[in-house]
């Protein structure tokens, strides 16, 4: 937990009360924590890095924002319980809680090289980036439901549950360990929602496509091959736009806001991602696809960006 003295969470609710952002210290988290408070929300950011969390909170102050952090990893049981025990003795009664936090570590299922004049040589999905994904993103998700539920509940308050899902859920080239997480995070949003409906807890998820980020400019500008996969994927989207980070954090607010959404997810997705992208000649090679032997570094996922630390 971080060592921010209470009365830095202290003082009366805004006009919704208390809004928890996990994963909210950079990135896509970070907006929509600034997004909310500057709608009035006393918007609470969690995530392990106390640098980042204290940076995030820095640059809300620039645009005259206040977010109040709190160190906490969603992925540990204890840490979870923790960080609610806070938010009941610091902050106004939970009236949002969004599930961002996670990492990728995915790529595909077996990576072929073939070899001259003998047999390919094959690599399979390693099982720690698979559980780390599923980890971060699935059961991370899950623990912080929980307790926002819970929260909730006992205040006798209505409340929304954001959960941050993607497009790709239902599948996408190179993407296992992370489609299969966002696929189960759909799945308990609409548990969830049918669960908690008769006590006016309300749970929706927002599926982001490519988000046009920090994360997706540094990538590109580092790597021409990565750049150059990009504006070719793009080139397949509806609208031949990536979403921006402003168009999330704007879905979540609406997802929080209205009265009739539960159950259901938002695509801000500029009309969809195909799942592979093939060049004239064949199969187009990806980011995600590194040569046997290659450093783990470089096996990130066909969307990069979402292979970013969020928490």
């Amino acid at each position: 937990m971080s060592d921010q003295p209470s009365a830095h969470m202290s003082g009366g609710a805004r006009r919704h009360g208390a809004a928890l952002v996990t994963g909210g210290s950079r990135g896509l988290g970070a907006a929509i924590a600034r997004h909310l408070a500057s709608l009035g929300w006393h918007t609470v950011i969690c995530g392990r890095d106390e640098q980042n969390l204290e940076a995030a909170v820095r640059a809300a102050a620039d645009e005259g924002l206040v977010l109040h952090p709190v160190q906490a990893d969603v992925t540990d049981e204890p840490s979870v319980a923790a960080l609610f025990e806070r938010l009941a003795a610091e902050a106004p009664p939970l009236g949002l809680c969004v599930n961002n936090a996670g990492s990728n570590f995915s790529r595909r299922l077996v990576s072929v090289r073939e070899q001259p004049g003998g047999p390919p040589q094959l690599s399979p999905h390693p099982l720690e980036d698979f559980q780390r994904v599923v980890t971060s993103l699935l059961t991370g998700t899950f623990l912080v439901g929980r307790h926002a539920a819970q929260a909730m509940l006992t205040a006798g308050t209505p409340g929304a549950i954001v959960n941050i899902s993607s497009t790709v859920r239902r599948g996408s080239y190179g993407q296992s360990a992370y489609c299969a997480a966002k696929s189960g995070v759909e799945a308990l949003t609409r548990t969830w929602a049918i669960e908690l409906g008769e006590y006016g807890i309300r749970v929706s998820a927002v599926a982001p496509g490519v988000v046009d980020g920090d994360a997706l400019r540094r990538r590109s500008a580092a790597s021409e091959r990565h750049a150059a996969y990009m504006a070719d994927l793009q080139r397949h989207v509806p609208l031949r736009r990536w979403c921006d980070e402003q168009d999330v954090a704007e879905a979540v607010a609406f997802a929080a806001d209205n009265p009739s959404v539960t159950g259901t997810v938002l695509e801000i997705d500029a009309g969809g991602l195909p799942a592979r992208v093939l060049g004239a000649a064949g199969p187009a090679r990806t980011p995600a696809e590194r040569p046997v032997g290659a450093s783990r570094t470089t096996a990130t996922a066909d969307h990069p960006e979402k292979a970013e630390k969020t928490a």
